[in-house]
């Protein structure tokens, strides 16, 4: 490393703690620490590296660049009211409690990094006898970039160290440059690298919803990608590559939609496996997680409790051989640092990973009770973790209408009804043509398909085909379900093609909100086919309700995303859409309500 440049790296903090005994059990969120003793409230983007010099077992955790708390004064010169950390870095000898050893750079790498740039997303490696620090540079300096002036030109850092604490020396050039998506200052997202070894073999994997999930062999000193990258996750669908090897498969986890949404972030974390690193990564149902109707097998996402937003995970073993994650989330409760700055508060949370059938399984994250600790001591059995079964579900059915008639039942209402020629009734079903209309905010221009629901529990589901090609849509082109109180109140379940992509979007939107607050986010739950059944459970009671979403390919094996909570109350009705674009063709072959009973 000597022949890279010097550019500037602050001082780690000298004064070790005192280590604790190792923690029996833990709760999310975890322990962090910075140097007074204060809590970080923000580690977003985690990344942990178990140092492989160390004596004992210690590990390292680094965090994107952002706000770590509220007390601390910006910096001289800082735009705006936050320091921003420049990738914060938190050692642990138990994977529980961490405490700050340092930033790895006291400022953004000169000649590297614009002024401005965000460092994001760091991925720790050890490569060559060295420490290696790979980062998001979300703007490089214009030596570095095909188009100077632009402020979106993204590219992956590198910067190395004799130790996982620093101080860290970036090298002078980038190790993936910008990569242009068109003309002018429109690049495609270089953001969010992992590395991985097979063998001899190191890879890169980058990108992000601007252009999908790359990756691409690694120069064997570590410091620049070289060879043809390949696409291993869609664009608008993937972010946040976490890699490993387990059982003779490579995984791929990816986060998907909106990171830093405050309380409606629907982030969510998939994965794919394949024989080799190139990929390409396939769900344990056989869809590849780069198609146009992307795969993924679900593994993190919200369960109705405290956390939202779960994902941009790390995962690796503890000192006994037991796999764990560590990943952000949002606390409902306390979600931004500012909202007027959107300044999301994003949380380290750790649970376990159990490989069952050959896939990751994170049974009851994201988990706010407390869980047996991870072990700290070579050849200690993986600590046991018990969680009582979901209770058993019954469903019998309330009603249930195929729309074969020549006229609609009369359980049905229009709200905003459409012209009498885009719709029909008959053999295939109710058809109708999807229009320019919305239902977002303050675009409440849709026509709703309305009919009562059941008091308590209840199911519904629906048997959706949305007629639009691959590669569609400019627009949210969608069709599917809503459960709503009024506009601006609801919970969204549709097949959705846009971009180019067709998923299965989870959407939730309340009003009123405090100021500067969010109305509208949005999760995924599954992979549509060229039919899509979509599935909705709601549970009232103690407050909140809660609407977990899932859809299915073939109506026999489902796939489940998060769960929303809301309080629509006993007034909200069911509601069939067609919207986001128009001209295309939906038909809705069978909506059925049931109970649910235990």
């Amino acid at each position: 490393m000597g022949s890279l440049p010097y550019l500037g790296a602050l001082a780690v903090v000298l004064a070790a703690p005192a280590w604790a005994a190792p923690a029996a059990t833990y709760r999310n969120p975890l322990p962090v620490h910075l140097a007074n003793g204060e809590p970080a409230q923000n580690c977003a983007d985690p990344a942990v590296l178990r140092d492989p010099r160390a004596k004992t077992p210690t590990w390292y955790l680094y965090c994107t660049s952002d706000p770590v708390s509220k007390n601390e004064r910006p910096l001289d010169g800082e735009k705006g009211d936050w320091h921003f950390h420049m990738i914060a870095i938190y050692r642990s000898t138990d994977l529980v409690r961490w405490n700050y050893v340092g930033d790895a750079f006291a400022d953004r790498p000169a000649g590297l990094a614009a002024p401005t740039s965000g460092l994001w997303a760091p991925e720790p490696a050890f490569l060559n006898g060295h420490y290696y620090l790979y980062f998001t540079v979300t703007d490089v300096a214009d030596a570095h970039s095909p188009e100077a002036g632009c402020d979106k030109d993204s590219a992956i850092g590198v910067a190395m160290a004799d130790s996982p604490a620093g101080p860290w020396v970036p090298a002078a050039q980038p190790v993936v440059p910008p990569r242009r998506a068109g003309p002018g200052c429109d690049f495609q997202w270089t953001f969010d690298p992992k590395v991985v070894e097979d063998g001899n073999r190191k890879w890169i994997y980058y990108g992000s919803y601007g252009g999908g999930v790359y990756v691409q062999p690694l120069r064997f000193d570590g410091l620049q990608a070289d060879g043809t990258p390949r696409k291993v996750g869609a664009a608008w669908r993937y972010e946040g590559a976490e890699v490993v090897r387990h059982g003779g498969w490579w995984y791929l986890f990816g986060s998907t939609t909106d990171c830093c949404n405050g309380p409606l972030t629907g982030y969510a974390v998939y994965a794919g496996r394949a024989r080799t690193p190139a990929g390409p990564f396939v769900d344990r149902l056989g869809q590849d997680l780069a198609a146009p109707r992307a795969g993924g097998t679900p593994v993190l996402f919200q369960n109705g409790n405290r956390w939202v937003g779960v994902g941009h995970n790390t995962v690796f073993p503890d000192a006994g051989g037991q796999w764990w994650t560590i990943y952000h989330g949002i606390d409902v409760n306390e979600p931004f640092f500012s909202a007027r700055d959107k300044l999301t508060r994003r949380l380290a949370l750790l649970d376990r990973i159990d490989w069952v059938d050959g896939w990751p399984v994170a049974r009851g994250a994201p988990s706010d009770e407390p869980r047996p600790a991870p072990a700290t001591v070579a050849g200690t059995r993986p600590r046991a973790l018990t969680l009582a079964p979901a209770p058993a579900e019954n469903a019998s059915s309330v009603w249930t209408d195929t729309f074969t008639g020549a006229k609609l039942d009369e359980r049905w209402t229009w709200q905003r009804p459409p012209a009498g020629d885009a719709w029909s009734t008959g053999p295939q079903g109710l058809t109708v043509t999807t229009a320019a209309t919305d239902l977002h905010v303050d675009t409440n221009t849709a026509s709703v398909l309305q009919a009562a629901l059941p008091d308590g529990d209840y199911r519904i589901e629906a048997v959706v085909k949305l007629d639009v090609p691959d590669g569609c849509c400019k627009t949210a082109v969608q069709a599917g379900l809503v459960v709503m109180r009024d506009d601006d109140n609801y919970v969204k379940l549709v097949e959705m093609a846009h971009g180019g992509l067709h998923q299965v979007e989870f959407a939730k939107e309340l009003s009123p909100v405090p100021a500067a607050y969010p109305r509208y986010g949005n999760t995924v739950a599954g992979t549509p086919g060229t039919t899509t059944w979509l599935r909705l459970d709601v549970h009232r009671g103690g407050g909140d309700e809660r609407y977990t979403g899932y859809s299915s390919r073939d109506g026999k094996t489902w796939v489940g995303g998060g769960t929303w909570t809301h309080r629509l109350g006993p007034q909200a009705r069911l509601g069939l859409v067609a919207m986001g674009g128009a001209g295309y063709r939906a038909v809705f072959e069978r909506v059925t309500v049931s109970r649910l009973s235990r």
